[in-house]
């Protein structure tokens, strides 16, 4: 409300004068508590203060200088804490040279000829397999060691046909259209006719499962269901190339066995040693078209790879060329894929295919389900055995789109 008149302002002014010496007031009584509550806090620590006082000193004059077990502690216990602060006088104090920790002085330290033996004061136990060893805690890092397998290096490299069903056809072009030219105008023209084949695509389930109790995941210091959803993820990496190189027709068909060109080494070359710069060129020629060699790599084991590096041309110059910069490393002229899903050197034997050269789009991979990682527990086994499960589960299917796009090399039959 708005003051008007003298009147009015004076009554205002009394009235907070009022409300300023209330709040003094309280500011007094403020302060007042506070110095009585550090006036008891004062008297509490004095209390304190006495008390551990007088019950170090009942303490002293009850078992320093008795022979009592209480009065053996004591002493052994400032024995032990002069030998941390390196006390002289309380080691002489306490200790007596080792001498009077025990109130039987018949087995006093260092006392003529109550010398004790070490039978006389029984058979320790030492942190063997027999006595102690159970005693003795044992330290697990958090960490499984382990040689981790490769991750896939084709996944990405070959041609991802998604499938909503167990069995998907893939068409494909078996001949092209050709021009035909005409002589004279009367002759017809020819028909050309592309012809068209097809490819199956059939999706088999890939599983890998294993159990393990319930107390092993909640006590055990490893991340354990972490740990098998990576061993199971690098397993089925390493599946997944090993059936797009060496699958075998149960139930996928891989590079290696689907190609339709081939070359075998010369006679007496029956070892992956034995390859040599020319069967390399020889198997490109084997492509017989541009387009089949368009985007074409070469895919072999790290194992093979340690043999072709050494591999040198009429110039003394290695055949393989090493990454420079954004480019690859090439041999040949072509880039290459190292995969532990191809034959390694130590397979190495007659009549063996352990290279490949081509474009990996022409193969096909139907992919039904992804990788699937689940934890059951809540089945029977948990009830019974108290025992988790982990499942890693695929449906994937393999097989070579154009045979004829690929090219293999194989040792000698003898």
């Amino acid at each position: 409300m708005a003051i008007t008149n003298k009147d009015e302002l004076d009554k205002k002014l009394v009235e907070q004068d009022g409300e300023i010496a209330a709040l003094k007031a309280k500011a007094d009584e403020v302060e007042k508590l506070k110095a009585e509550q550090a006036e008891s806090k004062k008297s509490v620590e004095e209390m304190r203060a006495k008390l551990a006082e007088v019950t170090s000193k009942n303490w002293v004059e009850k078992y320093s200088t008795k022979d009592t077990k209480e009065g053996t502690l004591y002493r052994f216990g400032k024995y032990l804490q002069a030998m941390i602060k390196h006390d002289k006088d309380g080691l002489e104090k306490y200790g007596q040279g080792g001498r009077a920790l025990s109130p039987d002085q018949s087995k006093a330290w260092g006392q003529g000829d109550n010398i004790v033996q070490k039978d006389d004061l029984g058979t320790p136990l030492y942190s063997d397999a027999i006595t102690g060893s159970y005693l003795i805690p044992v330290e697990y890092a958090a960490e499984i060691l382990r040689v981790a397998k490769q991750a896939s290096q084709l996944m990405g490299q070959v041609r991802e046909v998604p499938m909503n069903s167990h069995t998907k056809i893939y068409p494909a072009e078996d001949a092209a259209a050709s021009v035909t030219w005409k002589t004279l105008q009367s002759t017809a023209n020819t028909e050309t006719t592309p012809t068209f084949t097809y490819k199956i695509l059939t999706e088999y389930p890939g599983v890998m499962w294993s159990g393990v109790t319930e107390e092993l995941v909640e006590d055990s210091m490893v991340p354990v269901a972490a740990h098998y959803r990576d061993l199971f993820g690098e397993a089925f990496g390493y599946e997944f190339d090993y059936q797009v190189c060496q699958g075998s027709g149960s139930p996928h068909t891989g590079i290696l066995s689907g190609a339709s060109n081939a070359l075998v080494m010369g006679a007496g070359e029956k070892t992956f040693s034995d390859l040599k710069v020319d069967d390399l060129y020889d198997a490109i020629a084997k492509l017989t078209t541009v387009n089949k060699r368009v985007g074409g790599v070469w895919c072999f084991h790290c194992t093979v790879f340690d043999i072709l590096r050494k591999l040198k041309d009429a110039n003394g110059n290695y055949i393989v060329q090493q990454p420079t910069g954004t480019q690859p490393g090439s041999l040949c002229g072509y880039p290459y894929i190292i995969s532990d899903g191809m034959v390694p050197a130590s397979s190495s034997d007659v009549s063996t295919k352990f290279v490949w050269f081509g474009n990996p789009k022409h193969m096909l991979w139907g992919n039904r389900l992804g990788v699937e990682f689940k934890v059951f527990d809540q089945t029977a086994y948990a009830v019974q055995y108290d025992e988790v499960l982990f499942r890693g589960r695929v449906r994937w299917a393999f097989t070579v789109g154009i045979p004829a796009a690929f090219v293999t090399i194989a040792t000698a039959a003898s």
